[in-house]
């Protein structure tokens, strides 16, 4: 059953927007089994995937918006469990609406400034809000399943990269002869389309037949200090204005093990917008862990209302 309202904080993070759910009546109105949020998370998308379109799809939402429906923990280390949802589907992870998440509880009482473990459908990460805009998280263990991976695209260009996750799947490549600069984001956008249809073509997936659904253009920094620079194709064909905090884990862990980057060396990030993260990566035993740190703006507080009357209350379906 849709509720008449929902209660929203919306916020972004580096530009790239988050919507987190913070009212009991969504509990309230939806009916999910015992069990991880991994396993809620398939019943949601099972039985109320239209409350995902109402979120953040249109009319209500917006390009590269990801939405936050928080949860009870299964896990009881954590302090909450979170499902992570954009126009098209859902995301087992997110570091960008991790840092919004993190940022909006404190901004509403509901956290101190210190550290708190999230239950994600990706597994348990490590967040902590440093007070006011800046937030981090610890990514889940990342792997790389290909290294220098060549691809050949149907627009008769090629690209040389690297499959990895840290939560979501990317192919990273910096074989892509195109600037990553604004003015060059439709360009970016057709490129990174061409690779993942030859990903498709190809048959080549996660590890567990998981979607790359998301490619990472990499380039030179343009600022002094910094170490890199990002174009990042999402799902729904947007672009992600931030370096993508998923992407920057996944980023750091294989420059890491190519040797390129010491255990406790910052890595600054930036995206195709110019926005910084500060990455690292430890090791814990022979686990990798990388961090990533930003920074993220409340931009609303609010209600969406959903009028039983309104032929979109449920969203536009894509």
């Amino acid at each position: 059953m849709m509720p008449p309202r929902l209660r929203i904080v919306d916020s972004h993070t580096l530009g790239e927007p988050t919507r987190v759910v913070l009212d009991e009546a969504l509990a309230a109105s939806i009916e999910l089994p015992v069990g991880s949020v991994r396993a809620r998370r398939e019943a949601f998308r099972q039985r109320h995937d239209d409350l995902r379109r109402a979120l953040v799809g249109d009319p209500r939402g917006t390009d590269a918006m990801v939405g936050v429906i928080l949860l009870p923990p299964a896990d009881p280390s954590c302090a909450l469990g979170a499902i992570f949802v954009n126009r098209v589907g859902y995301l087992d992870m997110c570091g960008h609406a991790t840092i919004g998440l993190a940022v909006t509880l404190g901004a509403v009482g509901r956290i101190a400034p210190g550290p708190f473990r999230l239950e994600t459908p990706a597994g348990v990460v490590a967040v902590t809000w440093h007070g006011g805009a800046e937030a981090s998280f610890e990514s889940v263990p990342p792997r790389r399943t290909h290294r220098g991976l060549e691809l050949a695209c149907a627009d008769g260009t090629t690209a040389t990269g690297d499959v990895a996750t840290a939560g979501l799947w990317f192919f990273l490549t910096s074989d892509h002869g195109l600037p990553i600069v604004p003015e060059a984001v439709a360009s970016l956008t057709a490129r990174a389309w061409a690779i993942r249809r030859a990903l498709e073509a190809r048959g080549i997936t996660g590890s567990g037949g998981e979607p790359i659904d998301h490619v990472v253009l990499l380039g030179p920094p343009r600022e002094e200090g910094h170490d890199g620079r990002s174009f990042v194709l999402c799902p729904d064909g947007s672009f992600d204005r931030s370096p993508c905090g998923t992407a920057t884990s996944a980023l750091v862990a294989c420059l890491h093990e190519d040797g390129k980057l010491a255990a406790g060396h910052v890595w600054r990030q930036e995206s195709v917008l110019g926005g910084v993260y500060e990455a690292s990566v430890r090791r814990a035993g022979d686990m990798l862990v990388p961090s990533v740190r930003g920074r993220a703006w409340i931009s609303a507080v609010g209600e969406l209302c959903f009028d039983p009357d309104d032929p979109y209350r449920r969203g536009i379906p894509r």
